[in-house]
């Protein structure tokens, strides 16, 4: 149940923001909204103050390290250059240029083939995207963005 009321909020977040933009934009322009976090994520100045209980979320961009073959029973793109856990709940992966276009088929056949159900996404194009899978009751969310030419990968799961 903790998992679920942490997912949950999160979810709806994301599908409320993605909704309203919806709304009141045509559908392209649902792929700036990748360009758009990864652009405000790289222009905080350095020295700006951490906020107690939120992440610095610059380091999901630029992840370091050897990347895993699965994170939490989640499978990584065999493709991915660099990968890192941040916490228990949340690794990300930079995939290099092209390669990154997969992503989506590769989660849909992968974690399908692994009893998980797609609940909700977004369309995973070139700028990034959502989806999110479910297995009784685990949760994962994926958001893909572009940064630097190259492809990221968060899997968030609590």
């Amino acid at each position: 149940m903790r998992k679920v009321a942490w997912i949950a909020p999160l979810t709806s977040l994301v599908l409320v923001s993605l909704a309203c933009g919806l709304l009141t934009a045509p559908i392209s322009g649902v792929k700036d909204v990748a360009a758009t976090a990864e652009a405000l994520a790289t222009s905080l100045p350095s020295d700006m103050p951490q906020i107690p209980g939120v992440p610095d979320a610059s380091a999901y961009l630029n992840p370091v390290g050897a990347p895993a073959a699965e994170w939490k029973g989640i499978p990584i793109m065999a493709q991915a250059s660099a990968g890192e856990e941040f916490d228990d709940a949340t690794y990300s992966y930079r995939v290099p240029g092209i390669a990154g276009i997969g992503v989506e088929e590769f989660y849909d056949a992968r974690l399908e083939g692994l009893g998980w159900q797609s609940v909700a996404r977004t369309k995973v194009g070139s700028a990034g995207g959502y989806m999110l899978f479910t297995k009784g009751a685990d949760a994962v969310n994926i958001m893909v963005t572009k940064s630097e030419g190259d492809i990221v990968v968060l899997l968030i799961m609590p």
